[in-house]
């Protein structure tokens, strides 16, 4: 019952469905633990923490890990504040991530991805407008998502993006070759079922849901993944990263790439750039031992 008062209290923050849904199964997931062990579901460090113990042991990323205890927390602080008691997690450290090159899409997968995208059928038009615009314009999933077909200029190549994370708006852009794929699937999804939605995104077969939902365009993405040659596993996230890198690598300004990322931290954006400049240097190597004599 708690649990979905603090969904409701979320949407009235207007959190994203993404967000809501990772808070929750961060929840979900220690409730699960803590009757599996016996306990009494305890919002303390203690048990928490054994919880993340027992995440790690079982093999979980330390992202993942983060996620979870992130849920508990955001349901603990909830709790406080709503009922006037002492949150007993507003101290607790998340755990060390890795500080790893952030998962993306090289050039030879993006061509072999946009390569399953070659009949003018409708799901292959929007795909490869979702990949292409993906890669290029950073969107985040949820983002891509809510767009609007008013949203986007074909002719000014931009996109805007209505809501943002934290609620904040921004207009991105792409190229010519990414309007070229956008003009083609918004020409077939004219004839759509469902072109009088002003969602841009549309289903491919029938839903009760009157746009693309994350489920499907997740799905979408990860069968082009797996029918690439050679495969790979693909998450709508890789794309968003590509982006970032692909535009640090091609001389993009750091501020360029946090307006048009919708990032508001440089911290957050540090990991794309030390990737695009460990991929130059790797190029500059190449160049210089090629030259050796």
């Amino acid at each position: 019952m708690l649990a979905e008062s603090w969904v409701t209290h979320l949407e009235a923050e207007r959190k994203s469905p993404h967000t809501i849904k990772t808070y929750t199964a961060g929840l979900a997931a220690y409730v699960t633990w803590c009757e599996r062990q016996g306990l009494a579901v305890e919002l303390a460090p203690g048990p928490v923490e054994k919880f993340m113990a027992a995440l790690f042991e079982g093999g979980a990323e330390a992202a993942t890990v983060l996620s979870r205890q992130r849920g508990v927390r955001r349901f603990s602080a909830w709790l406080a504040d709503d009922t006037g008691k002492p949150d007993r997690l507003d101290r607790m450290k998340p755990p060390k991530l890795d500080d790893k090159i952030p998962p993306f899409v090289d050039a030879g997968q993006m061509a072999a991805l946009l390569a399953t995208c070659c009949t003018r059928a409708f799901n292959d038009l929007r795909d490869r407008a979702i990949i292409s615009l993906m890669a290029e314009s950073m969107v985040r999933a949820d983002e891509l998502l809510m767009m609007t077909r008013d949203g986007v200029s074909i002719r000014q190549r931009t996109a805007r993006v209505e809501r943002g994370k934290g609620g904040k708006g921004r207009v991105t852009a792409f190229s010519a070759q990414t309007a070229r794929d956008l003009d083609r699937y918004i020409r077939a999804r004219a004839s759509h079922r469902l072109a009088g939605e002003p969602w841009l995104w549309l289903p491919v077969k029938r839903s009760h849901e009157p746009r693309l939902t994350y489920g499907g365009l997740y799905t979408a993405l990860r069968r082009r993944a797996l029918r690439a040659s050679p495969p790979f596993r693909l998450h709508p996230h890789m794309l968003r990263s590509t982006g970032a890198i692909s535009f640090r690598r091609k001389g993009g300004q750091v501020t360029s790439l946090m307006a048009l990322g919708g990032w508001s931290d440089i911290a957050m954006v540090q990991r794309y750039i030390r990737a695009a400049e460990n991929d130059l240097a790797i190029e500059e190597a190449r160049r210089l031992f090629d030259g050796e004599m």
